[in-house]
C-alpha cells in the first residue's frame, strides 16, 4: 500500500514538474521574443524611416521624380550602397545590383506585384537577397504614377551584419534559435529553421508562443511576435529535448529513490511475514527509523533558522553597504572640491609667475625657455581640467541648469571659436542657420557640441565641416559633419571609452587626451541627450545630439551698446586678500607691472584693519580702494565675498569685488551672486584677469551686479 501511494504521489510530482517546466519554457520563449523582437526593430527603424520618406516623396508622381525633383537626403545615404530603384519590370533604374533570393525570382518582380497580405495596407515587402554582393534584408515599397499605375519600386537594403550582434546576443543554434521571418514563414536573418512553414496570421505587435512546434522536424517551444506596423516575424525557438533535459534528470532520481523506497518496504514485510521473532526487531528498527525522522526534522528546522538567520545578516550587511556607499559618495564630492581647490592654486601662481618672467626676459635664447615652460603649463592646465571635469560629473555633483536655448546663438559661439582652428588647417566650417529653441543646458551642450568640433577639425585633412540641425517629431538632431578620415566600425563603441584614442599610439597629447568624447558621452546622459555616430573609412564621420524641441525663436530688437569709458591703470588703486604668500605677491607683481597701484592684505579682519576701527577710526585718511581683488577661502571668520561686503559697510560706499578661487562648488557660486561679485575660477590666464579688471572698473555700479551674476551663474553650470 506504501509503495502504491509513494509511486502514485511521485507520478503526481513528476507530472506537475513536467508541466511547470514547459511552462515555464513558453514564458522564457515569450519573454526573449519579445526582447528580440524590441532590439530587431531598433536596428531596421532607421532603414524603415528612410524607405518610408523617399517612397512617400516619389508615390504618386512615378520613378520620373527621382530625376527630377532629386532627393539629397537618399542621395546621402545612396553612397553607402542602400538604396536601389526598380521599375515596373524589374529592372534596376538606380543604385547597387540587387538580387533575391528564393523563393523570389532572380529580378525580384514576383514580389513586387504580389497582392499584399490582409492588414498588411501600409505596403512594406520584405524579403532577403543581396544588394552590392552583400547579404541583407530587402524592403520594397511599391511606386505609381499620379494615374494609380504601378511604375516600380524603392529598395532599402539592411546589411544581414548589422543585425548580426543582437541574433548573436539571443540565439546560439543550439539551444535557442532566432531569426527574422516574413508573415509566410520565408527566414530573412536569423539562426535556425530556413521556413517557419504555414503560420496563423497575427495582427501587429501580437505573439503566439507553441510548445509543440514541430517545424524543424523535431518538437520545440517557438514564440513569435509581429512587429509593430512591419510585416516581419520575430522568432524564437528552443528544443524540447533541451527544455525537458533537466525534468528528465529529475525524473530518473526521482525513480531511483522511489524504487529504493519500495524495495526497503518489501524487505521489510518480508523479514516480518518470515518469522514473528524478528517482529520486536522489526518494532525496534521502525522507533529507530522514526528518530532519524525527528532527528532530521529538528536539523531541518534548525538549517531553516540558520538561513532565516543568515539572510537577516546578509541584509543587514547590504543595508551597511548602502550607508557605505553613499558616505563614499559624499567622501568623493569632498575631495574632488578640495582637489579642484588645492590642485589649481600651485597653477595659478605659476601662470603669473611666467607672465611676468616672460615680460621681464629680453634674450631669445633665455624667452624660447620661457615658451617651452609655458606650453607645459598649458599641457598640465589642459589635463588638470579635463581630469576634474570628468572626476566631477562621475562623482554626480553636477547639476544642470536647464533653461530654453535658442540654437543659432550656440552655432554663433561656436563658430567664433573653432573659425580661426579650422582656416590654420584650409578646411571650411559652415554652420547651417536655424530658429529652433530647445531645451537644455547651454554651457555643457556648447561645451559637448565644441568637443565634436575640435575632433571633426582635428582628423579633416581636407575639406570642410560643417554643423546642422533636423528636427524629428519633439526631437532636434544637432549633427556635426566632416569629411575627415573616417572611424572603423569596431571602433564606433570603444571611441566613448577614457583615454582613447585612435591613430595615436604614441600617445602625443598634441592631438588630446582621449577624454573628449568621454565627456560627451558623460554629460548627455547627465541632461538626457541621446548621442549617436556612424561613419565610412575614407569619407567621414557624422556625430548627433538629439535635444528636445520647444519651438522656434523670435527675432529681438537690438539694443544700443554703449562703449565703456577708458580706464586709466596709474590712478587705480586695488587690494589683494590672499593667504598664500606665492599667490599674493603673483598677483601683486602683475597688478604693479600693469601700472595699479596695490595694497596687499592676508585675511578679511587684516582687509578691514586697513581701513580704520570698527567705529570707523581713520577712516577718512584711509586709503579708498577702487577694487578688490580676494580669494574665496580665507583664514578667520571671513571669506572673500564676506570681506568685500564688509570693506564697503565700513567705507560706507559699494567696492567692487573679483573673486579668484579654486572652489567650483555651487554654493560658493551663489554666494558671490547674491552680493554681485565677479567670479573668477582659478588657474586663470593674465589676460583674462586684465580683461576682468578693467571690464569691472569701467563697468556703471548699476550694471555690475547683474553682468557679475549672469557669469557667476554660467561658471555655476559649467561646474
Amino acid at each position: 500500500m506504501l509503495a502504491l501511494l509513494g509511486t502514485a504521489s511521485w507520478a503526481a510530482v513528476t507530472a506537475l514538474d513536467y508541466r511547470d517546466t514547459l511552462e515555464r519554457s513558453e514564458d522564457d520563449a515569450r519573454q526573449a521574443a519579445i526582447l528580440f523582437d524590441s532590439h530587431a526593430r531598433g536596428v531596421l527603424d532607421a532603414s524603415i524611416d528612410l524607405l518610408e520618406q523617399i517612397a512617400g516623396r516619389m508615390d504618386g508622381r512615378g520613378l520620373k521624380s527621382w530625376t527630377e525633383r532629386g532627393l539629397p537626403e537618399a542621395m546621402a545615404v545612396e553612397r553607402n550602397g542602400r538604396i536601389a530603384l526598380l521599375g515596373a519590370d524589374g529592372s534596376l533604374r538606380y543604385g547597387s545590383t540587387v538580387a533575391f533570393a528564393e523563393p523570389e525570382t532572380s529580378d525580384g518582380l514576383s514580389l513586387l506585384v504580389r497582392p499584399l497580405p490582409p492588414g498588411d495596407e501600409h505596403g512594406i515587402l520584405p524579403a532577403f537577397g543581396h544588394m552590392a554582393g552583400q547579404p541583407a534584408i530587402l524592403f520594397a515599397r511599391r511606386i505609381h504614377t499620379a494615374a494609380g499605375v504601378f511604375d516600380g519600386a524603392v529598395l532599402v537594403a539592411v546589411p544581414v551584419s548589422a543585425l548580426n550582434p543582437v541574433l548573436n546576443a539571443f540565439g546560439d543554434g543550439m539551444a535557442r534559435s532566432v531569426g527574422l521571418y516574413r508573415p509566410d514563414g520565408i527566414r530573412l536573418a536569423g539562426i535556425g529553421v530556413p521556413s517557419l512553414g504555414p503560420l496563423p496570421r497575427l495582427d501587429d505587435g501580437t505573439i503566439r508562443v507553441d510548445a509543440n512546434w514541430t517545424g524543424t522536424g523535431k518538437a520545440s517551444v517557438i514564440g513569435v511576435k509581429r512587429m509593430a506596423d512591419l510585416p516581419i516575424l520575430s522568432a524564437v525557438t528552443i528544443p524540447r529535448s533541451a527544455v525537458l533535459e533537466p525534468w528528465y534528470i529529475r525524473m530518473e532520481r526521482g525513480l531511483v529513490v522511489v524504487v529504493a523506497g519500495v524495495a526497503a518496504l518489501a524487505g521489510l514485510s518480508m523479514l516480518g511475514a518470515a518469522s514473528l521473532r524478528r517482529e520486536a526487531l522489526a518494532r525496534q528498527a521502525l522507533t529507530e527509523a522514526n528518530a532519524q525522522l525527528e532527528l532530521a526534522n529538528a536539523q531541518l528546522e534548525e538549517r531553516v533558522e540558520e538561513r532565516t538567520a543568515a539572510l537577516s545578516t546578509l541584509n543587514l550587511k547590504l543595508s551597511r553597504a548602502l550607508e557605505e556607499k553613499e558616505r563614499a559618495n559624499q567622501a568623493k564630492g569632498r575631495f574632488l572640491s578640495a582637489a579642484n581647490h588645492d590642485l589649481r592654486q600651485p597653477f595659478q601662481a605659476l601662470r603669473l609667475f611666467h607672465h611676468i618672467l616672460m615680460e621681464r626676459l629680453a634674450e631669445t635664447r633665455d624667452r624660447n625657455i620661457a615658451e617651452k615652460m609655458g606650453e607645459a603649463l598649458d599641457a598640465g592646465e589642459k589635463l588638470l581640467h579635463a581630469l576634474l571635469e570628468v572626476a566631477t560629473l562621475d562623482a554626480g555633483v553636477v547639476r544642470p541648469q536647464l533653461a530654453d536655448v535658442p540654437v543659432s546663438a550656440v552655432f554663433e559661439e561656436l563658430l567664433a571659436e573653432f573659425r580661426s582652428m579650422a582656416a590654420e588647417k584650409g578646411l571650411t566650417l559652415r554652420a547651417m542657420p536655424t530658429r529652433m529653441v530647445i531645451r537644455t543646458d547651454r554651457t555643457l551642450l556648447t561645451r559637448m557640441l565644441g568637443d565634436l568640433l575640435r575632433n571633426a577639425i582635428r582628423f579633416t585633412d581636407k575639406g570642410r565641416v560643417t554643423i546642422g540641425c533636423r528636427r524629428h517629431g519633439r526631437w532636434l538632431r544637432i549633427e556635426v559633419w566632416d569629411t575627415g578620415t573616417g572611424i572603423p566600425a569596431e571602433q564606433l563603441d570603444n571611441i566613448f571609452e577614457d583615454f582613447v584614442q585612435l591613430g595615436n599610439p604614441e600617445r602625443d597629447r598634441r592631438q588630446g587626451l582621449g577624454l573628449g568624447l568621454a565627456k560627451v558621452r558623460r554629460k548627455a546622459a547627465l541632461l538626457g541627450h541621446a548621442v549617436e555616430v556612424r561613419s565610412l573609412q575614407g569619407r567621414g564621420s557624422v556625430f548627433a545630439i538629439n535635444v528636445p524641441v520647444v519651438g522656434t525663436e523670435r527675432l529681438p530688437a537690438q539694443a544700443p551698446v554703449q562703449d565703456p569709458d577708458p580706464v586709466q591703470a596709474g590712478d587705480r588703486l586695488i587690494l589683494v586678500v590672499e593667504d598664500d604668500p606665492i599667490q599674493r605677491d603673483a598677483v601683486r607683481l602683475l597688478l604693479e607691472s600693469w601700472d595699479y597701484r596695490v595694497i596687499a592684505a592676508i585675511d578679511g579682519e587684516s582687509a578691514l584693519a586697513l581701513f580704520g576701527g570698527a567705529n570707523g577710526g581713520d577712516r577718512l585718511d584711509s586709503p579708498i580702494p577702487d577694487l578688490i581683488v580676494s580669494d574665496f577661502r580665507l583664514p578667520g571668520r571671513l571669506t572673500g565675498v564676506q570681506t568685500v561686503a564688509a570693506v564697503g559697510e565700513r567705507l560706507d560706499r559699494l567696492v567692487p569685488g573679483l573673486i579668484l578661487t579654486g572652489d567650483t562648488a555651487p554654493e560658493r557660486i551663489r554666494e558671490a551672486v547674491a552680493t554681485g561679485c565677479r567670479l573668477l575660477h582659478k588657474p586663470v590666464s593674465p589676460d583674462e584677469l586684465r580683461d576682468a579688471i578693467a571690464a569691472i572698473l569701467s563697468e556703471r555700479p548699476g550694471s555690475r551686479a547683474a553682468e557679475g551674476g549672469e557669469q557667476a551663474l554660467e561658471n555655476e553650470s559649467a561646474a
